[in-house]
């Protein structure tokens, strides 16, 4: 199972004519209800994710510039000992969200240290939903999926596994 960035985008430039064409099959050629397909999506991604050790790739902390509520700069300011306008100031930036108006500056992420979380207790909630596999409508949320396998090991893995589960023709 290819975990090194530089695999997990080459793979996925690959497979993205594919992939696009898995994701009409998804929406519009699939007979799975969306409850099936969600549970089925679920049940996948708990087995890839039992053989990857997300601390040994962090893959999403070095490409993804998660997004901040204000209670999750007023926690995170709190741990780190610093107020709110220091971590912005040194951290984030606007992002023009109203429910998460602040993103992380640069990537990789500022709070990776040697491939683990350094906040990880108070890290956000964009960062502990990551990649948003266990959320309810994948049909309806296949894009987002697709450009995830150039970053996420776990949902490179998942998307084939499904492809060969639900019947999708290559």
């Amino acid at each position: 199972m290819a975990v090194d960035l530089i695999q997990i985008r080459a793979l996925a430039e690959r497979k993205e004519e594919e992939n696009w064409k898995f994701r009409q099959f998804v929406k519009f050629g699939c007979k799975l209800k969306e409850k099936e397909m969600d549970r089925q999506v679920w049940e996948t991604t708990k087995r890839v994710w039992a053989g990857i050790d997300c601390t040994a790739c962090a893959n999403c902390c070095r490409e993804v510039r998660p997004t901040f509520s204000e209670e999750e700069v007023n926690r995170l300011a709190a741990r780190l000992g610093t107020t709110p306008l220091q971590l912005i100031d040194t951290y984030l930036e606007p992002n023009g969200d109203d429910d998460n108006p602040w993103q992380t500056r640069t990537s990789p992420c500022p709070f990776l240290k040697d491939n683990r979380c350094s906040v990880y207790e108070d890290r956000p909630a964009d960062c502990k939903g990551y990649p948003y596999l266990y959320e309810p409508g994948f049909s309806s949320r296949t894009m987002a999926m697709i450009e995830r396998t150039f970053t996420c090991p776990i949902v490179y893995e998942v998307i084939e596994e499904l492809k060969r589960s639900w019947g999708f023709a290559r």
